[in-house]
């Protein structure tokens, strides 16, 4: 029998506050804005966090942001604090980002250490013969909190590599669901290569970018640097960093079995639960399984459709369908529209 699912709750203490959340804490303190209010019910102090040692949970960094955004008036919160959190703040692992040779060696970098520098946001890396696609899916059930932190997510990425390529690389952006009200931001913090209701949260940019050598020569490492900083990360590199939090643990399980189609009773069972108390789990995290198997049955169709350029049926029989009109249904039930209109606008965004 394969071992059970390694994973972290999300009341265990295990991203570091004095990194990402504290970029955030200093945007409100220098508007002015008390620090003992930003961090009014998250259970931690502002001393603790100076000191470099105060671990947060997901409930009190979502505590966090939701303090911040009822203090924070301007619309684009999200985004400056994005625009400020790559390489960050975070020792060896943001000098070793901010050391990379290329994008496609940033792009690695932040898929692998992601629960440093983009912990709630799991940001996944594929290609095809033209493009690199970087992708987001929730660590934990963010609620609310999710739109948020998609901006906080790809202005992250924009703005690291227009500091690292010192242009404005000209990425490309898909999203999972209708237009914001605030579309005048996405075009100016992302582009104006935006396309919604797609189903899926996802930058491109095209490849002959990815091995363009950084110009800038006083942040290139040298090799011996390089190599020194590596070891620095892997020996921090350990639990419960290294754990994924348990949605996120959940996405990954159901993906890798995705073509035998799991219940919610196979799946309790790889967690070694009841069924019953993986249900209380999920609330717990406020998520359901439906919502994080349509998750990943959506992504998975998309990539068959987009990347692979597969069939209605081809997709259908990938994912134990009985006949396509069944998966067309539940395709519309996922994304809120058809195989046909998603690959339309999807063409339209790489046009």
């Amino acid at each position: 029998m394969p071992p059970a699912p390694q994973w972290c709750d999300g009341d265990d203490a295990a991203i570091a506050a004095h990194w990402y959340p504290a970029l955030l804490i200093d945007l409100l303190v220098a508007r002015g804005i008390s620090s003992h209010k930003i961090l009014r019910a998250t259970g931690i102090f502002y001393e603790d966090l100076v000191a470099g040692e105060q671990q947060l949970s997901v409930r009190q960094l979502l505590q966090l942001i939701k303090n911040a955004r009822s203090l924070e008036p301007e619309a684009d919160l999200s985004f400056r604090w994005g625009s400020g959190a790559l390489p960050g703040h975070c020792g060896a692992f943001s000098q070793l980002l901010g050391g990379c040779a290329n994008m496609a060696e940033f792009l690695q970098l932040l898929v692998r250490y992601r629960r440093i520098f983009s912990p709630l946001m799991v940001p996944r890396l594929f290609s095809d013969e033209r493009f690199v696609y970087l992708y987001w899916v929730a660590a934990s059930g963010l609620g609310e909190q999710q739109q948020f932190l998609r901006e906080v997510a790809m202005s992250s990425v924009v703005s690291a590599s227009r500091w690292l390529h010192g242009r404005h690389l000209p990425w490309r952006f898909v999203f999972q669901g209708a237009e914001p009200e605030q579309r005048e931001l996405y075009s100016l913090y992302f582009s104006d290569q935006l396309q919604f209701d797609v189903g899926i949260d996802l930058m491109m940019l095209d490849k002959h970018w990815l091995q363009q050598p950084f110009p800038s020569t006083a942040t290139a490492l040298s090799q011996t640097a390089q190599r020194a900083l590596q070891h620095q990360c892997d020996a921090c590199w350990q639990p419960p960093l290294t754990t994924p939090l348990f949605v996120e643990a959940v996405y990954q399980w159901l993906s890798e079995h995705i073509q035998q189609a799991p219940g919610l009773e196979c799946t309790a069972r790889a967690f070694c639960m009841s069924p019953a108390t993986f249900k209380r789990k999920l609330k717990k995290h406020q998520c359901g399984f439906q919502e994080i198997q349509d998750q990943v049955r959506l992504h998975t169709s998309l990539y068959l459709f987009l990347i692979n350029d597969w069939s209605n049926e081809q997709v259908a029989n990938y994912l134990n369908f009985n006949d396509t009109t069944n998966f067309r249904r539940a395709f519309k039930r996922w994304s809120g529209t058809t195989p046909s209109t998603s690959k339309q606008l999807f063409q339209l965004s790489v046009c």
